[in-house]
């Protein structure tokens, strides 16, 4: 897969979490390798430091990160694309980070013509607060987060971003699945895709990420691209999303040398 559309993919992520924090007001730093965020959320996944270029000073962009989240007292991620920046990733461990696993990269390239909607799917572009009410309550009752945090992560402005736009999907007028679309450059971001439990299974998931895709296209994006869960991937796969790398993970702050001497006499 081409190198420049995958480096488009990690600088989508990042300009995503940049997006949110503008949105919710939560501080961003955006740098020439690493785009730093923090929602202040007592979840690593929703506070991290995303690699968007091969950094010229590993160990000093490790310095940066560590020095973003010391005040903030949350656990965070740094997240790197597989095979882009072994040397960041490696003064990460040095300064204690710990690897975390990581999460897939997903491309989808060209984009092509979305099929029909599910039967007695109605998909519509929100517009409306009381829209974005709903997005925040299917991805809080979804991803299993308090309601708090998702008003925390997709604030009042998301509405009203030129970069982002959410879908509803409802059945008989009531709602079953959102979506939301991050548009960077010409890439376009899928995020928070969420069915109801007791609606799945029945491609109202597949239908709100084509809107998400579909608009992406309107408004000019060549690509599509996502992290998907892992319930998820049949269903991407299907749709024609390949494989485009892997994100490895560290985790922070980081953790005390437990064979050190000094936390050995702390015991």
């Amino acid at each position: 897969m081409d190198s420049d559309a995958l480096r488009a993919a990690d600088r989508t992520l990042a300009f995503a979490w940049a997006a949110l924090g503008r949105n919710g007001g939560f501080p961003v730093a955006a740098g020439p390798s690493v785009t730093l965020f923090a929602s202040g959320t007592p979840m690593a996944f929703f506070n991290g430091a995303i690699a968007t270029a091969p950094a010229t000073d590993p160990e000093a962009v490790v310095r940066d990160v560590l020095a973003f989240f010391a005040s903030r007292d949350v656990p965070y991620l740094l997240s790197v694309r597989d095979g882009t920046d072994d040397a960041l990733l490696a003064a990460g461990r040095a300064a204690g980070l710990q690897d975390a696993g990581g999460a897939l990269l997903l491309v989808l390239h060209p984009i092509p013509t979305p099929p029909p909607l599910p039967p007695g799917l109605d998909v519509v572009l929100a517009t409306e607060d009381t829209d974005l009410q709903t997005h925040r309550a299917l991805a809080a009752a979804c991803f299993d987060m308090p309601i708090g945090v998702a008003q925390r992560l997709y604030g009042d402005g998301c509405l009203e971003d030129p970069d982002l736009a959410i879908f509803i999907g409802r059945v008989d007028s009531v709602p079953v699945a959102t979506a939301m679309l991050v548009r960077s450059d010409e890439t376009a971001g899928v995020y928070n895709v969420v069915t109801l439990p007791a609606h799945r299974g029945k491609g109202y998931g597949a239908a709100v990420t084509w809107a998400v895709v579909t608009e992406g296209a309107r408004r000019g994006c060549s690509q599509a691209v996502l992290q998907p869960s892992e319930s998820g991937l049949p269903v991407y796969h299907r749709m024609g999303f390949v494989v485009g790398g892997w994100y490895v993970e560290l985790a922070g702050p980081p953790q005390p040398d437990r064979t050190s001497p000094s936390h050995r006499q702390r015991q």
